[in-house]
């Protein structure tokens, strides 16, 4: 079981060493999968590889990935400053100064900052070598996200047991409550034909089976079994490692909370509802962590 909230880090280096991928990826529920990037310019060809990678390791939830690239000589950066656009923004600093009446000049350092103006030799993606390399610190990522999310996954299955076995005890001290409400509604139900001056026959064959239909809907019997029914296979989810549950687990919790609300509507009694009340809210609890697995 595997939660969609987590954190990776990868790295990689080039045979030589000279360049360095750093990789981080992060994510967050989503009811699909969806990678957002943010790479520079230079690999972009190689994105649609990084979203295949990603989508063959990850199944659900909306993933952040952003590359950095580290020169570990800085003499290999091969920084140059764009001569036409800084003379070009000079020239028009000056202007600018004059018309204003300022008698500062434009200092070196300041027009340094301006973005653009100094250009790195881009990185050519075409070499196998350097893709091979960015795949590595990217599959580094996003394998260590995975064993974050499965640690988280980990610590929300202990959460899901506990909060069953609450649901499979208070369904344990219903039963017996519940197994007397038919009768129960019976007598309410002859009282009150008797309080309001009808006569009931019950040797009468009509009279009797309407009785049975009448007390029928106050059976809950089905319900509680379909429950037990509900727990054993939210069990088997919470045991089984190897597939992305999140929508099955996410569906039969619907179920489980439809049937308690059947069984609170059927079995209305003082000391039932507040049972179906615990129930519900237990119920509501797992929903929204559910919501958060893979």
């Amino acid at each position: 079981m595997k939660s969609m909230t987590g954190f990776g880090r990868g790295e990689a280096a080039t045979p030589d060493g000279k360049i360095l991928f750093r990789t981080e990826v992060s994510s967050v529920n989503r009811k699909q999968f969806e990678l957002k990037t943010a790479l520079p310019k230079e690999m972009l060809s190689s994105e649609i590889e990084i979203r295949r990678l990603a989508a063959s390791k990850v199944s659900r939830g909306s993933l952040s990935l952003r590359v950095e690239t580290i020169f570990q000589d800085p003499a290999d950066q091969e920084l140059s400053i764009n001569r036409a656009a800084a003379l070009s923004l000079l020239e028009q600093l000056k202007v600018i100064g004059t018309e204003a009446g300022l008698k500062t000049e434009p200092q070196l350092e300041q027009l340094l900052q301006i973005p653009g103006l100094i250009e790195q030799k881009a990185l050519d993606f075409s070499d196998p070598v350097l893709r091979e390399t960015l795949k590595r610190s990217c599959s580094d990522a996003l394998d260590n996200l995975i064993r974050m999310r499965e640690s988280e996954g980990e610590n929300l299955r202990r959460e899901f047991e506990k909060r069953l076995s609450l649901l499979e005890k208070t369904v344990d001290r219903i039963e017996p409550l519940a197994a007397a409400v038919p009768k129960m509604q019976q007598e309410k139900l002859l009282r009150r034909l008797q309080e309001n001056g009808l006569a009931v026959d019950l040797h009468d064959d009509r009279v009797l089976k309407e009785l049975v239909i009448f007390t029928d809907r106050s059976d809950v019997t089905e319900e509680i079994t379909r429950l037990r029914s509900h727990f054993i296979h939210f069990h088997r989810f919470l045991n089984n490692s190897g597939e992305a549950l999140g929508r099955n687990m996410d569906f039969l919790m619907q179920e489980i909370f439809r049937e308690i609300n059947t069984l609170g509507n059927k079995a209305p009694t003082p000391e039932i509802s507040p049972l179906i009340v615990q129930l519900k809210t237990e119920v509501e609890k797992i929903r929204e962590q559910v919501q958060n697995i893979e």
